[in-house]
């Protein structure tokens, strides 16, 4: 092969140096006064010259292309000014041939760069919960990356991190231990880890810890380590899934708020320990379990509909017995701006064994590009009837029912406010004293 001067480097070197000092010099051979000293020791801290296991630099040596090459490809990744690129390029174009040999490599660390994406939500909140009058602030950081496996498969990983008042939420323990961090008012949790692809034709499979997507959440929103299967068929989406739940206690069946009880009691819920000191047990000594399917239908760009079942295994709850619901969930464009959207579901446990929610909603959804929308509805979440919803916002969880109005605004791009209203009652009043509660939920959030 080849050999060639070390006169490239040095000229390299000095491109990369401009208007820096220079770093300490590893290399014996050459002393400080050496009129390529500087260019020298900067290549060495950058990583681009690595010189001898003697630790000598050899300047009066011959190399071959190939290691000028590989020394071009590293000092590609350090050029930052114009002059530095307008250096590198012409390098580049005189050890085309060589780069090549070494392409392969560089190209795939410029596509694995290209593969990662980050997104989030900062968010400002207020909150006031039913049974109590006071006010509760959190922020709350919620970061997404999401990276290209190949071009049939992406992984996605949310964490969650939140910051709130030590003194508890809603008539509930304090913030810190409802999240499992003792003495402390900042927690951040793993949300969601997932891998999602391609499984064969039509069909697209998730594996890891994910929110199901059957019937948009009303009745089997909570997290689950396991898989999911969405199959499509035309304008007909068949969805399955299963596996163990990964929610908080307090998300499931709360065992301080008497509204929520499933079958009659309270549960979902042990503590071990001793007196304050307890602690939630959480759901993995409890094994709950879940699996769901779901048929969708478009009918029409203004109506789509679904049927689905699901099934929810909770020892504590319901004993040897699963908790089984049947639900329908329908969304129908009435105009440009409207829509009506809804759910109904029914469980066989013959306690709170019904729930719906049927809403007008104004322009869409808040993360749309509309400036302004909303929604009214009224809902009645039997807590027999569902696993975990996603429509308990401002009603905060199964157990209640009432009317809930929202509001979102974009002030301007990727900035806007959002609140919600609830106000109700518990279903079984004995636990509400027959008294209507009213909650808030506000939300400042700014996403990039």
């Amino acid at each position: 092969m080849q050999k060639k001067s070390f006169l490239p480097v040095l000229a390299l070197g000095m491109g990369l140096t401009a208007n820096c000092y220079a770093a300490d010099n590893p290399f014996a051979d050459v002393p400080a006064d050496h009129w390529a000293y500087d260019a020298v020791s900067q290549l060495a801290a950058d990583n681009i010259l690595e010189g001898y296991e003697d630790k000598s630099f050899r300047g009066n040596h011959q190399i071959t292309r190939y290691e000028m090459a590989q020394m071009v490809a590293k000092a590609r990744a350090k050029a930052s000014s114009g002059e530095d690129k307008v250096l590198v390029e012409k390098l580049t174009a005189e050890f085309q041939a060589e780069l090549e040999q070494l392409g392969v490599k560089t190209a795939n660390l410029e596509r694995n760069a290209d593969r990662v994406k980050w997104s989030g939500v900062f968010a400002q909140k207020a909150m006031k919960g039913n049974p109590d009058e006071h006010t509760w602030w959190e922020k709350e950081l919620f970061l997404n990356v999401d990276a290209a496996v190949n071009e049939n498969w992406n992984v996605h990983a949310g964490v969650d991190t939140k910051w709130g008042s030590k003194e508890g939420w809603n008539s509930e323990e304090g913030f810190a231990d409802a999240y499992g961090a003792s003495n402390v008012n900042v927690s951040s949790m793993l949300y969601q880890l997932y891998a999602k692809g391609a499984a064969f034709k039509g069909a697209f499979a998730t594996l890891g810890l994910f929110t199901p997507g059957l019937q948009e959440g009303f009745v089997g929103n909570a997290r689950t380590k396991g898989m999911e299967l969405d199959y499509q068929i035309r304008k007909t989406s068949l969805k399955a899934y299963g596996g163990n739940l990964h929610e908080k206690v307090s998300d499931m069946s709360s065992a301080w708020s008497d509204a929520f009880r499933r079958h009659g009691n309270r549960g979902d819920f042990e503590y071990v320990g001793t007196g304050a000191g307890g602690t939630e047990t959480g759901f993995k000594d409890q094994r709950l379990r879940a699996w769901g399917l779901a048929a969708e239908q478009r009918f029409t760009d203004c109506t789509t509909a679904g049927i689905g079942y699901y099934n929810l295994h909770s020892p504590v709850a319901y004993g040897d017995s699963h908790l089984g619901i049947v639900a329908v969930n329908l969304r129908q464009r009435l105009a440009d701006a409207w829509e009506l959207s809804g759910f109904y579901s029914h469980g066989n446990q013959h306690y709170q064994n019904k729930a719906y929610d049927v809403k007008f909603i104004y322009n869409g959804s808040p993360w749309g590009d509309k400036k302004v929308g909303g929604s009214f509805g009224y809902r009645y979440l039997g807590s027999d009837a569902l696993i975990m919803s996603s429509v308990v916002n401002g009603s905060e969880k199964p157990g209640r029912k009432g009317w809930e109005a929202s509001l979102w605004y974009h002030f301007m791009k990727n900035i806007q406010i959002q609140g919600y209203l609830f106000n109700g009652t518990a279903i079984n009043k004995a636990y509400d004293n027959g008294a209507h509660r009213t909650a808030y939920f506000t939300s400042l959030l700014f996403s990039f």
